[in-house]
């Protein structure tokens, strides 16, 4: 119990080779110590467990030209100096440092100063630390690392040289953890690993912790894909190849009954249906060799994906997904969440029975000939027409004749006995070719009014068409003009100010009389200013009267008459002047309490 160490401190790479998924910083960082450029002030990014602490550690050993070769032992150096921004981030802390830096290092070459979760210091210990990181002694080396660059001030990161870690491939983890199952002789299923590693979200640590949790599972000493989706409660892949071919098959009860197994087993709704809807995207990424690479599984259950994914077609794997995300959307606001699934799933059923769904299912449409078609055909009967006149015509020449062979004319009988009834059945062609191009005409007139075939097949009913014309009809109906005169627009401008709440300069000039000719609206304004004023109320008083009385015709004939009486607009400061001038009692309490006044 003493001794044990978990397998991220017990396996804590030593050097750079050890570190895996971050070959760009790696690689620029051992070139850089080996060339003696190394900078005195590194910042280290990226997410929670892909090597940053790391990293920075065997920088500080390599600089220094120390042995390492045991991870627990990482901090027994003097030049070393490990601080945790976390809990200590004051200004205070932050000046310790900076006087601990006046020091040359006592043996080696540099002291280095790692500072974890730099993003937690205050903003007045990271201005406390500026000039110190700016100009910092030539034996110091400052390594700090953060899991969120955006809350790190730019003062900061313009004196620092920025390395950014990578989110580490699940293939990677995978591999490393398989060496570490095999070190700690542990016999591992390939399956169990790909969902250890998938888990991690492209942290080592993460996926380390988990594999110290399943090896104190593992009683035979083997961890297997049951095991793994036990413990972490995980949805089994099964589920979802099993529901997707009974979607398959229209068997909503075999679906209904899985979901009920699901939710039994502790989990949510939304997780499962969620679920799906990444399994109908991997069926759909499958199709494709291209992209199936983006399917983030083992090689078993991807032979799967590539093998359900040939008995499903596209456009059922987009309405699905169509539906499922629709789901997504709509949870939340959903009081009872498994009928919201239930509905779900109902509807998916339904998708090999529609014609959404099955493509096969729908009709061929006949090709119905087109009216240039059939006014080309008119053309070639009258030719033929014109053909029966001159054979009729050379009929008579003939019989004026009177050619003595009576063979030959028996001939020349039978002859027009045949082309009379060949014109007879083109004239009956003719007849059926105008009725063809009458009907098309009349087609072309009402087919904006008929639903297509998409509409049907899209749930759109002849209700909806109906509807649309009802509206069409309506907005023909309020087309027709209401009762415009000079009284109902007087009541109607009184509404308009009681409505608008306007203001004293704009009610004087709203009081003048509208005197209407026809559509034409006059009004005579008194001076340039009142003019002003009905120009900022003039568009939107139009608006309005057009909108109420149904008529797009009416418009403002303005006229300007300067000899007209009108009422002056005095301002607010005008108006207190005037009142303390006549009153001297106001102008005394003014002066006496020395006031002022805004307006």
């Amino acid at each position: 119990m003493d001794n044990y160490v978990v397998s991220a401190r017990k396996y804590r790479p030593t050097n750079f080779d050890d570190v895996i998924g971050q070959d760009h910083v790696t690689t620029t960082l051992k070139n850089a110590i080996q060339n003696k450029k190394v900078a005195q002030s590194l910042l280290f990014c990226g997410p929670r467990g892909v090597g940053k602490t790391t990293c920075a550690r065997i920088v500080a050993k390599m600089v220094n030209n120390l042995e390492w070769n045991d991870p627990l032992k990482n901090n027994n150096d003097l030049n070393i100096y490990e601080l945790d921004a976390a809990s200590n981030n004051s200004v205070d802390d932050i000046r310790n440092l900076i006087e601990q830096v006046r020091y040359a290092p006592q043996s080696g070459k540099f002291k280095v100063y790692i500072i974890d979760e730099v993003h937690m210091l205050s903003n007045a210990a990271f201005n406390a630390f500026l000039k110190t990181l700016e100009e910092p002694p030539s034996y110091a080396i400052f390594i700090l690392a953060t899991t969120e660059k955006n809350k790190v001030i730019p003062t900061i990161l313009s004196r620092c040289q920025i390395h950014d870690f990578n989110r580490i491939e699940i293939d990677d983890i995978k591999n490393r953890i398989k060496k570490i199952s095999e070190l700690e002789e542990i016999s591992t299923e390939d399956d169990a690993l790909h969902i250890i590693a998938q888990k991690s979200d492209g942290a080592l640590r993460d996926a380390l912790s988990i594999l110290d949790l399943m090896i104190s599972y593992a009683t035979e000493k083997k961890i297997t894909y049951d095991d793994v989706i036990k413990n972490l409660n995980i949805l089994d892949y099964d589920y979802f190849f099993k529901i997707t071919d009974f979607i398959l098959k229209n068997d909503s009860s075999s679906c209904f009954l899985i979901l009920d197994e699901i939710l039994k087993l502790g989990f949510e709704s939304k997780h499962f249906i969620t679920g799906l809807a990444e399994h109908f995207r991997n069926l759909l990424l499958c199709k494709d060799e291209s992209v199936s690479k983006l399917i983030e599984v083992s090689d078993g259950i991807q032979s799967k994906y590539s093998t359900q994914s040939q008995k499903i077609s596209n456009e059922i794997t987009f309405n699905a997904l169509d539906i499922l995300n629709s789901f997504d959307i709509n949870y939340n606001l959903s009081s009872n969440k498994r009928l919201h699934a239930e509905i779900v799933i109902a509807k998916l059923c339904r998708l090999k029975k529609t014609p959404q769904g099955v493509s096969k299912d729908i009709p061929k449409k006949k090709i119905k000939k087109k009216p240039e078609d059939i006014e080309s055909k008119i053309e070639d009967t009258k030719k033929a027409e014109n053909i029966k006149k001159e054979k009729e015509d050379t009929l008579k020449s003939s019989e004026s004749t009177k050619k003595d062979s009576d063979s030959d004319e028996n001939d020349q009988k039978d002859s027009l006995k045949i082309n009379e009834s060949i014109i007879n059945e083109q004239s009956d062609s003719i007849k059926k070719n105008e009725t063809l191009v009458n009907k098309s005409i009349q087609k072309k007139t009402i087919i904006k009014n008929t639903p297509d075939l998409n509409s049907i097949l899209n749930g759109e009913s002849e209700n909806e068409v109906s509807k649309e014309e009802e509206s069409k009809i309506n907005s023909n109906k309020n087309e027709i003009n209401k009762k415009f005169d000079e009284k109902s627009l007087k009541s109607f401008i009184k509404e308009y100010i009681k409505l608008k709440n306007i203001s004293n300069s704009k009610l004087s000039v709203l009081n003048k009389e509208f005197l209407i000719d026809n559509n034409k609206i006059n009004i005579k304004l008194g001076s340039d200013l009142e003019n002003e004023i009905f120009e900022d109320l003039k568009n939107d008083l139009l608006l309005k009267i057009k909108k109420n009385f149904k008529n797009q015709e009416i418009e403002f004939k303005i006229s300007i008459d300067k000899n007209e009486k009108s009422k002056k607009l005095y301002t607010g400061k005008e108006k207190f002047e005037f009142i303390m001038k006549n009153n001297k009692e106001i102008k005394n309490l003014k002066n006496q309490f020395n006031l002022d006044y805004e307006f």
